[in-house]
């Protein structure tokens, strides 16, 4: 949707105020018990927390500190280097990305792999660099 004059932000906490008061008003609480395994396994029993502030997770440093290593520059994303050092880690790491192998492609995996698999509280992963999106304004700092 659209919103004049209203940013990533505004749109982040819109959308935390939709799903945690969907949440509430369903349930009559901010927290759910949550069953990964189905009904049936009342062992393995989680607790989700739709409170909100929500839990916000920048993209870039999310990976870096999930996989222990530093990765290039925003703003060198778009060079064959950049391209090469993803490539070879998700090789390195035993990924697999099917072609064409894009920057936006490898990193789009890692993220899956590190970072969106583990988001098991309500999880926003934000400041996406620009390469990934490319209808994206710079991010404003």
């Amino acid at each position: 949707f659209y919103m004049a004059y209203a940013d990533y932000n505004d749109l982040m906490s819109i959308s935390e105020s939709l799903i945690s008061g969907l949440v509430k008003a369903t349930t009559g609480s901010y927290k759910v018990k949550y069953h990964p395994n189905g009904q049936q396994d009342q062992d393995t029993v989680m607790e989700l927390d739709f409170t909100p502030p929500f839990k916000r997770t920048p993209m870039m440093a999310g990976l870096e500190e999930a996989i222990g290593r530093e990765f290039p520059a925003a703003d060198k994303l778009h060079t064959e280097e950049s391209r090469k050092f993803l490539d070879d880690l998700c090789v390195e790491l035993g990924h697999e990305c099917s072609a064409p192998r894009t920057t936006a492609r490898l990193l789009d995996k890692l993220v899956g792999e590190y970072l969106e698999n583990n988001c098991i509280i309500p999880t926003l992963i934000i400041d996406h660099p620009q390469i990934m999106s490319p209808l994206a304004k710079w991010h404003q700092s």
